[in-house]
């Protein structure tokens, strides 16, 4: 038994002027809750209670200390109930860190919904291309897209992150289009600096794999950029296919190469390993799986 709940003891004891009943109310057997009090009273270094076979009265000290601790532990009792009621419902401060592009362009719609659903709860949104500490910086969740190297963190799959290569049509009836992943080592290339490896593009068709090195007079960072740049005909882009998509559907690039696959990769959920963790936070993670379960 830890010291709050010997002092909790203590109190009942004194409150019931009864061993057996407060040991009752503690979950102790009397003689448990007897040695609990000797124990505290070595502590104290004083006796606290005087014991006759028909009733417990406190001493000067005991008394003393009980206007002491007696506030203190009702202080302490609103607090923890607090806290257990917090992690019961669906409250407080949520704080997320996704990338920049994917967090603007796909993640505020189910941000806004859980939001919705949960109105106790207020998200801090932080967008950022670097790998934010979650414990350090104070996080309670991070929103990835790609390798995993935190194996302090929990981390959940919430979804495939597919790929796609497009261009312009202007750029290819200027250069031609590619018969083989092979062949863009021949093509100017959108370089995404935010890719792992952005000058090696990977790609398979069944059991066919391809590896190109990709050369490129542009280089940026970010999904939303390097579409905007395929869109201007700077040139082939492999990037997300939910970052393509609404080029593609409007006309302004096609996809390119689409018997062969680009490698993808997958979205993940971090949080902290803690057995505590907010109940606002698995909340969270469980409803961005339900959210991206078809995909991106």
């Amino acid at each position: 038994m830890d010291r709050i709940d010997a002092l909790r003891l203590f109190s009942a004891v004194a409150e019931l002027e009864s061993f057996t009943k407060a040991a009752d109310r503690q979950g102790l057997t009397p003689g448990a809750a007897s040695k609990q009090i000797s124990a505290l009273e070595d502590r104290m270094q004083a006796r606290l209670l005087e014991r006759t076979t028909r009733s417990v009265r406190l001493t000067d000290a005991g008394r003393a200390l009980l206007e002491r601790v007696r506030p203190w532990l009702s202080e302490y009792e609103v607090i923890e109930n607090g806290l257990v009621a917090e992690q019961a419902a669906a409250a407080g401060v949520l704080r997320v860190a996704a990338p920049v592009d994917f967090g603007a362009e796909r993640l505020l719609a189910p941000v806004t919904a859980f939001m919705e659903r949960w109105p106790s709860v207020e998200v801090r949104l932080e967008l950022a291309d670097r790998m934010v500490d979650l414990v350090d910086e104070g996080f309670d969740v991070a929103v990835r897209i790609g390798a995993l190297t935190d194996s302090s963190l929990i981390a959940k799959k919430l979804a495939d992150a597919p790929m796609a290569l497009v261009a312009s049509e202007a750029y290819l009836q200027a250069a031609g289009a590619p018969a083989h992943p092979s062949d863009l080592s021949r093509h100017d290339c959108v370089v995404d600096r935010n890719r792992p490896a952005p000058n090696l593009w990977r790609f398979h068709r069944g059991e066919e794999t391809a590896e190109v090195k990709i050369n490129g007079r542009l280089s940026l960072n970010g999904a939303r950029a390097a579409v905007a740049a395929a869109c201007a005909g700077a040139g082939m882009a492999c990037l997300p296919a939910w970052a393509a998509d609404p080029a593609v559907k409007d006309g302004r690039v096609v996809k390119v190469l689409e018997d062969w696959t680009p490698d993808g990769r997958e979205m993940w959920a971090l949080f902290p390993s803690n057995r505590y963790l907010a109940h606002r936070v698995r909340l969270f993670v469980d409803h961005l799986a339900v959210w991206f379960r078809d995909g991106l």
